[in-house]
């Protein structure tokens, strides 16, 4: 198993892959002036926060030498799935580059991420951490997926408004 530095540096890997998502999906949020729109990205934003949070919590327990704390893996486990997207949503996303690219970008931020915390679960002996570190990888493969069927069914849309034509 990994030793306390390997450790640490890896959980703060993780916390930087989760501050770009949070920087990605504010920017999202921020640019979009549709409701619903704005609502998704800054609902993920919210997420990609949290899971930064709990990082930094066992972070900082790790580091002082401290009984890990189930509390976050707790919550984690309770947060509620997202719903399933409208048509119009899609047409939205795809109709508007700067959002059709950021749910490109999320969607490599999250496969980053998802990879990262199966290799983070492989470093530790800890059942707490092991447990935290699978569900956040549980979490984010599900993000990738959500994402990925976004950026499929936008894609049509985003061609037809921004005129491109195959060669």
């Amino acid at each position: 198993m990994a030793h306390k530095e390997e450790l640490l540096n890896s959980i703060k890997k993780a916390m930087q892959g989760e501050m770009d998502s949070v920087t990605l999906y504010g920017n999202a949020a921020a640019h979009s002036a549709d409701p619903e729109v704005s609502a998704f990205f800054a609902a993920r934003r919210d997420e990609e926060q949290r899971h930064y949070n709990y990082l930094l919590k066992y972070y900082q327990e790790i580091a002082q030498d401290k009984n890990l704390s189930d509390e976050q893996l707790k919550e984690l486990q309770q947060q509620a799935l997202h719903p399933i997207f409208s048509g119009e949503f899609i047409q939205r996303i795809g109709a508007d580059q700067y959002l059709f690219s950021a749910i490109s970008t999320a969607l490599l931020l999250e496969k980053d991420s998802f990879e990262h915390y199966h290799k983070c679960s492989l470093l530790t002996d800890n059942i707490t951490l092991q447990s935290f570190f699978g569900l956040l990888e549980q979490w984010e493969i599900r993000h990738y997926d959500e994402l990925l069927r976004i950026q499929k069914d936008a894609e049509e849309h985003y061609w037809q408004a921004n005129r491109f034509q195959p060669f």
